[in-house]
């Protein structure tokens, strides 16, 4: 029997049990990545918030082509969020997911209750070897993406686990994840951001230096910065205990 293809309409997604009366917790996925990323966060903040993870377009369940624009992007977690009646909710972006966050956020205010941008910037300048390596040998970037990703603590089993969700999407929808973050640009536009906001990067994030973060926390107004030493890009998985501590104590000011 042939695996069913996800069509346009189909949303992929990981969620825990919903409940009336709860805040709400979105979560959204890097680059070249799908909701599985966030599997352990998504059942981890379900004793208290009802949580949603999407996969964007043209991976996972999620039919369609992939974007080459955050806010196209921002759009289609819009209208997931309408058609699922999950709004308004916190909405927690990792890398990628934190310019679709903004851009949600600028696009569709109203369907976001706080932010939390993780390793992300108002831009994200993605070095050129990126590009070649994803066209040229795609297990080859995806190798250099665990070299370099993480803190120098992070063990063998985080990498493998995060490289094996990486490798389940295609290579040209990965590029246009990172052309996505290329060409992203919130830095006019973040005193338009008027949620509160929690800023979170890792001292060691090779990725998106802290300086990105510092930028957003000096620019939206209601922000807080939180700097996790000895952590690379995917703070969720190199530091979760303080991870959840951070964020759950900015869920429960809200």
């Amino acid at each position: 029997m042939s695996k069913k293809e996800p069509t346009a309409r189909d949303i992929g997604m990981l969620t825990g049990e919903l409940k009336d009366g709860r805040k709400r917790m979105v979560f959204l996925h890097s680059a070249g990545a799908t909701s599985r990323l966030w599997k352990d966060e998504v059942a981890y903040f379900n004793a208290w918030y009802d949580t949603l993870a999407l996969d964007l377009p043209g991976r996972g369940g999620t039919g369609g082509e992939g974007e080459q624009d955050a806010f196209s992007y921002g759009d289609f977690v819009a209208e997931a969020m309408r058609d699922l009646d999950f709004a308004p909710a916190v909405i927690v972006g990792l890398s990628m997911g934190g310019a679709v966050a903004q851009a949600l956020c600028l696009s569709h205010p109203e369907l976001v209750a706080g932010l939390v941008l993780m390793g992300t910037g108002a831009k994200m300048p993605v070095a050129p070897v990126i590009f070649t390596s994803i066209e040229k040998d795609f297990d080859a970037f995806l190798d250099m993406s665990s070299m370099v990703a993480y803190g120098p603590d992070t063990g063998r089993e985080v990498k493998e686990r995060h490289r094996n969700v990486f490798a389940e999407v295609e290579p040209e929808v990965t590029f246009g994840d990172y052309t996505a973050c290329n060409t992203f640009d919130s830095r006019g536009r973040l005193g338009e951001i008027r949620v509160p906001t929690l800023i979170i990067t890792g001292d060691t994030d090779n990725l998106m230096a802290m300086k990105f973060s510092a930028y957003l926390d000096q620019h939206i107004d209601d922000a807080r910065l939180e700097v996790f030493p000895g952590a690379g890009h995917f703070v969720m998985a190199e530091a979760p205990k303080k991870f959840r501590e951070v964020v759950c104590r900015f869920m429960e000011n809200l």
